[in-house]
């Protein structure tokens, strides 16, 4: 069975197999068939439990050769000292793909580390491949499945997300981030390779998310992730970057952490993008499935106010960026609505012609979008704007405020037609109700800060050089 095969096994089950499952329900039992049942998972399940003869209105079998048919996937969800046996037996019943989650293994001590490969080894001296120990398993948003014993609530966006840490099955505060995902755990057996095939061609996911503490097998890892990072974007959070954290990486999953510049080197060559922390990570996601990418480092910057101009420039040097020179067109179509004395150039700053040539504030961000989106010298867009308050996003009739939103998110319409990335960076205490409206239109996307939307452009263009094999120097 080839690789892709064998992860459809572990992605999208037609059957499950949850064997110790407990007869407690409600929030606090980490029941994995109360969770399946609530998500809709409309494959077969098969609850293996020998002192009940149903759980949840489910049939019950008292072991695993009892299940009548063939059977996809078998959750083991007992302690680890009892899953040699269990695995054994799921082998014979011919189930192919088996998750352990039991912890205490070689995220423990030597025993643990004996005992896991013993496992491992008796799965697949039976035709079958592990996924964890120390796991929450696998997720499919597009499947309504997910074999964590916790609940999660996960959305069909395109990510892909492998990781060695249940925490990123369940997202970002203020994004989901997860349409698919493999838990890892102590990647016992099934790896980020594994799981970069098995996304490779897969077309329901156009960004895949690594979160690593440690590879075994860093060749098959180098070759594969470089042919799947020519065809979809690959993130990655190394976590044990610290000299001091090893300790605490080979207590978590029983991976060592590696040198952190070994792996920055490593990522280069292969093309995978590196995240300098959990914020960058959800920065880079949001991107990388929002945004197209920036085919240069020049950078057009529009704002209404001339101090934010300036420190979003010096945002945009400090990430290897440059201030694209204004074509001659761009300049005469922003000189016919600015004051006689205003020279635009680059930031442009729009408040002249609003507030002292009388232009309405929309028409000008408008022509200003428009104008700089057209210029074959720019590559990508950064605007700075003020923020609203909620009593601004309730007005009836609309004020000021929300008729400035509804053109700008209708002018970044224009992002599509010139296939270049905006960010957008918003001054003032209530920023929330102008990011709300301004993200749905899904063509621009909002930074706190604009060293961040200013990274956000400069990591678009580090994928097209790879891509293109360039440098813009």
């Amino acid at each position: 069975m080839n690789t892709v095969d064998q992860m459809k096994l572990f992605m999208e089950p037609q059957s499950v197999a949850l064997v110790g499952l407990t007869r407690e329900t409600g929030f606090t039992s980490w029941n994995a068939l109360e969770h399946l049942l609530r998500y809709g998972y409309e494959g077969k399940l098969y609850p293996i439990n020998p002192a009940a003869e149903e759980i949840l209105g489910v049939k019950c079998y008292p072991r695993v050769k009892d299940i009548p048919g063939e059977v996809d996937l078998a959750v083991i969800l007992v302690p680890p000292a009892s899953s040699i046996g269990l695995v054994r037996e799921c082998t014979e019943k011919g189930i192919r793909a088996i998750i352990v989650v039991g912890q205490g293994l070689a995220d423990g001590d030597d025993e643990g580390s004996r005992l896991q490969r013993e496992i491992i080894r008796v799965a697949n001296d039976g035709g079958a491949r592990v996924l964890g120990p120390n796991t929450f398993g696998a997720g499919n948003a597009f499947r309504n499945f997910n074999s964590a014993f916790v609940p999660m609530d996960m959305h069909r966006i395109p990510i892909g997300v492998i990781c060695q840490t249940g925490m990123f099955m369940s997202g970002l505060p203020d994004f989901p981030m997860v349409g698919k995902g493999i838990d890892l755990g102590n990647t016992g057996d099934i790896d980020f390779s594994d799981g970069l095939e098995y996304f490779e061609d897969d077309p329901e996911v156009k960004v895949i998310l690594m979160y690593i503490e440690g590879i075994n097998d860093g060749r098959r890892f180098l070759n594969v992730a470089r042919r799947v990072a020519h065809k979809k974007p690959i993130i990655a959070l190394k976590g044990g970057r610290s000299e001091g954290t090893a300790h605490v990486t080979r207590s978590h999953t029983g991976n060592l952490a590696g040198r952190d510049e070994v792996y920055a080197a490593a990522f280069k060559q292969c093309g995978v993008i590196q995240a300098n922390g959990e914020e960058e990570f959800n920065d880079l996601s949001k991107a990388f499935i929002n945004l197209p990418l920036m085919r240069g480092r020049d950078v057009g910057i529009i704002t209404i106010t001339g101090g934010g101009g300036i420190l979003a420039a010096d945002a945009c040097y400090r990430h290897g960026l440059r201030l694209a020179e204004l074509s001659p067109e761009s300049i005469e179509r922003m000189k016919a609505i600015a004051p006689e004395w205003q020279s635009f150039a680059n930031p442009a700053d729009i408040w002249p012609p609003s507030r002292i040539a009388g232009h309405p504030l929309g028409e000008v961000l408008h022509t200003a979008i428009d104008s700089m989106l057209a210029d074959s010298n720019i590559d990508g867009l950064l605007v700075i704007m003020p923020g609203t308050t909620p009593t601004d996003v309730e007005a009836d009739p609309p004020d000021a405020h929300m008729s400035l939103i509804g053109t700008l998110v209708e002018a970044f319409k224009l992002t599509q037609r010139y296939d270049k990335p905006a960010v957008l960076w918003c001054y003032g205490t209530d920023t929330a109700a102008t990011v709300s409206l301004i993200e749905k239109s899904g063509r621009i996307l909002y930074y706190p800060t604009m060293d961040r939307a200013a990274n956000v452009l400069a990591r678009l263009n580090e994928r097209y050089q790879f891509l293109n094999c360039r440098d813009d120097g």
